[in-house]
């Protein structure tokens, strides 16, 4: 038992730590472009350096969305760790049959949800972008959904999210 609840925290962390974690490219550093490898004419073809089948990224945000960015990254760095650290002590509690730590571990857990939906509510509410805005949105109501669950956090769409906003908050 001890052994999944290991993995799935780790699993957590990774999950959350993608907001603050994220490498973005610089802007000096080449990027190769995304090849599809279909020739939209002619069926499958390779690219050739001197026709690259590239798909356009989507834009990162405008309007207010460097500073909205920040702060929705750094509450989910911030909240994301308090949970994280709180589910581990959780699962720590419970292996070691205590479980009125556990469940004061767990409430921690719940509390630092709630502050990180909030938070991620308050910046969609301030986004000028409205993809910005859905986006967080979306994503406060996932982290509302996520629970003391060690294991359900597999099943959660909170990593996909968290890579779109990456893109979105793209400098």
């Amino acid at each position: 038992m001890r052994r999944p609840l290991a993995v799935a925290v780790a699993t957590a962390a990774l999950l959350v730590g993608t907001a603050c974690s994220a490498e973005r490219p610089d802007a000096g550093e080449p990027s190769a472009p995304a090849s599809t490898g279909v020739d939209v004419t002619t069926g499958p073809a390779t690219p050739t350096p001197e026709q690259p089948v590239a798909t356009p990224a989507p834009g990162a945000a405008g309007g207010n969305a460097p500073e909205v960015c920040a702060a929705a990254q750094q509450a989910s760095g911030d909240a994301g760790k308090k949970y994280v650290e709180q589910l581990a002590a959780m699962a720590t509690a419970t292996g070691a049959g205590d479980t009125a730590d556990a469940q004061a571990a767990g409430r921690r857990a719940e509390a630092a949800l709630a502050d990180w939906e909030k938070a991620l509510r308050a910046q969609a509410a301030r986004a000028d972008d409205q993809r910005l805005k859905e986006l967080l949105t979306e994503l406060s109501t996932e982290v509302g959904q996520l629970g003391t669950d060690i294991e359900a956090l597999e099943g959660t769409a909170l990593d996909r999210l968290q890579q779109r906003l990456d893109k979105l908050c793209a400098r």
